[in-house]
């Protein structure tokens, strides 16, 4: 492998999960259980609270094998690419900055995708934001498909010229970095910050399933990319969160699946593969048929 030498051997890549894992480990640890006492103060960790934190886990432990998986076979696609790709760019103090940026500016189309069509938000993305409860638990409820299918994403990083490992580091940094801002317990952090960075509180509103906030606020590290293209919203005031129709379940499998169920069950009634593509690759709530027909198809609104 050129530049820094990275090797994407499945030892290596085996290592390298169990340093994600004791990073994880780490950070994640130290955070919950802050939280955990936090919330244990001010008389917030209830049962109903626990048994989202437990659901969330239990989620987290469906999506790791498929994330295994994705991992697996991205690494040999990108390996595929980056043998093929005549120019390199190095890996060096001055393009690790650069490759996260930009890792970070993929992460915001992807994200935003993953909002704006039905395919990817019931397929893999509502699994996220269906929780009621927002704290750091929330970061672990991933949709098995998720880490199967988000790293197509980076392919065009490797086919840029950077190389597998720095592509890979640099999403895992983006997505790492997410972890903290799932709280209530931060409120607002300096203004320099909170103009630049994605915080608790933007965050917060991007959970949220009322208007104004819908699909905004889909910045990784940074929130400038949601100023750019108009995606911003400030938090006004504190979001309710979950989905527009709720899923009220705590069975990691409804979790998963309910949305895929309700994609299936509208596309058997779709009367055309015209329409049926047009569901695919339109946003959640888009409905072409008549309120009539969508009645007599006994369909509810799709869930955002």
């Amino acid at each position: 492998m050129r530049n820094i030498g990275v090797s994407l051997t499945m030892g290596s890549m085996l290592d390298d999960i169990d340093t994600a894992t004791e990073l994880l480990e780490a950070i994640f640890i130290p955070l919950i259980l802050i939280e955990l006492l936090v919330l244990r103060r001010a008389r917030r960790l209830g049962w109903s609270r626990i048994k989202e934190m437990l659901a969330n886990g239990a989620t987290y432990l469906l999506y790791l094998p498929a994330g295994v998986v994705g991992i697996t076979l991205w690494t040999q696609v990108f390996d595929a690419v980056d043998g093929l790709v005549p120019w390199s760019i190095p890996t060096n103090w001055m393009t690790i900055p650069i490759a996260i940026v930009v890792a970070d500016f993929v992460y915001y189309w992807e994200h935003r995708v993953s909002h704006e069509k039905r395919l990817l938000w019931d397929l893999y993305h509502s699994v996220h934001h269906s929780s009621e409860r927002f704290d750091q638990s929330t970061s672990l409820r991933l949709g098995i498909f998720d880490g199967m299918l988000t790293l197509v994403f980076s392919l065009p990083m490797v086919a840029a010229g950077f190389s597998p490992g720095l592509t890979l580091a640099s999403t895992a940094l983006v997505l790492g970095y997410q972890t903290w801002i799932h709280t209530e317990v931060i409120d607002r952090l300096p203004r320099w910050f909170e103009a630049v960075f994605n915080t608790p509180s933007h965050h917060r509103g991007h959970h949220g399933a009322e208007p104004p906030y819908l699909d905004v606020n889909y910045g990784g590290i940074l929130i400038v990319w949601d100023r750019l293209f108009g995606t911003f919203q400030p938090e006004l005031e504190r979001p309710v969160y979950g989905l527009t129709t709720q899923i009220e379940s705590s069975n990691p499998i409804d979790i998963q699946f309910s949305q895929l169920r309700l994609l299936l069950r509208d596309l058997r009634a779709d009367r055309s593969w015209a329409m049926r593509w047009a569901r695919l690759w339109n946003p959640p709530g888009w409905q072409l048929r008549s309120t009539a027909l969508a009645a007599r198809a006994g369909g509810d609104a799709p869930r955002r």
